[in-house]
């Protein structure tokens, strides 16, 4: 599947602010059956940003805007190839660092709980792990409520646990946790979801876990389904924290405001 995808980002403050220095994570990743074709990213005011790729293989681009101002946009347009093959050897060094707890991946009671009502009946078996990650993937759905108000970025799996419910953020990190807990290093993903005949949608979040002999496999809590070519990854990390699209800060008294919008559509392969 070949999809465009427009995402735009802008912030209004209620008076002139002197800086604000961002980093964004908005170029779609390359590999593990995904391929990004085209981009570009365009900032107000003519700002040319630098990039380099962080440490988890993400593209990262930032910028320092340094003069007075009350409104900022930052536009990403990207052409992406889904559904390709997976990587053989995807090559990941670091696996296990993808089983250490860090807030808001807590090792909470609760998560414990969970873990043991989804136990993996051989370790070294692939399937074996696969079948307990989408039993856990199927329990996370049907048992937290997908509700906007009862959380937001900082909350941590302890909240969510005590909430049940809360945003695909939410369900990602609870995923983390769990999977870790059984022993599976898994890692957060953000990115979105196209949906057929939607004009609009949002930014989504899922998970990834290392399973043996398959490498990494996406698991979204969400919908409740695997990921799949439907699915466009921008960036991976521990936790929101590494992933986030926009990052930032800005300098001056002014309170700020942010609205995005997303647009994904289908394109031919000749476009």
């Amino acid at each position: 599947m070949r999809l465009e995808i427009v995402h735009t980002t802008r912030y209004r403050y209620s008076g002139p602010i002197a800086e604000t220095v961002m980093e964004v994570r908005l170029r779609p990743m390359d590999g593990n059956g995904q391929r990004c074709l085209e981009f570009d990213l365009e900032i107000s005011s003519g700002i040319q940003p630098g990039a380099y790729l962080d440490g988890y293989g993400n593209s990262v681009h930032y910028f320092n805007l340094v003069r007075p101002h009350t409104s900022l946009s930052v536009t990403s347009r990207s052409v992406v190839e889904t559904g390709g093959v997976l990587d053989v050897n995807p090559g990941e060094d670091l696996v296990h660092d993808f089983l250490r707890f860090r807030s808001p991946v807590k090792d909470a009671p609760g998560i414990r709980e969970l873990a043991s009502r989804h136990p993996i009946a051989e370790r070294s078996s692939g399937p074996s792990v696969e079948q307990a990650l989408d039993e856990l993937t199927l329990a996370i759905s049907r048992e937290f409520t997908y509700d906007r108000a009862v959380t937001n970025v900082y909350s941590a799996v302890d909240e969510v646990l005590a909430l049940r419910a809360g945003v695909c953020q939410d369900f990602a990190h609870l995923f983390i946790a769990v999977a870790r807990s059984m022993g599976v290093p898994a890692r957060y993903v953000s990115g979105y979801i196209h949906a057929a005949g939607a004009a609009t949608t949002a930014s989504h979040a899922w998970a990834e876990a290392w399973v043996p002999g398959r490498g990494w496999i996406g698991y979204d809590a969400t919908h409740p389904v695997r990921a799949a070519e439907h699915h466009v990854r921008l960036a991976v990390g521990r936790d929101y924290s590494d992933a986030a699209p926009t990052r930032g800060i800005y300098v001056g008294s002014a309170t700020g405001t942010m609205e995005v919008q997303v647009r994904t559509r289908e394109v031919s392969a000749s476009h």
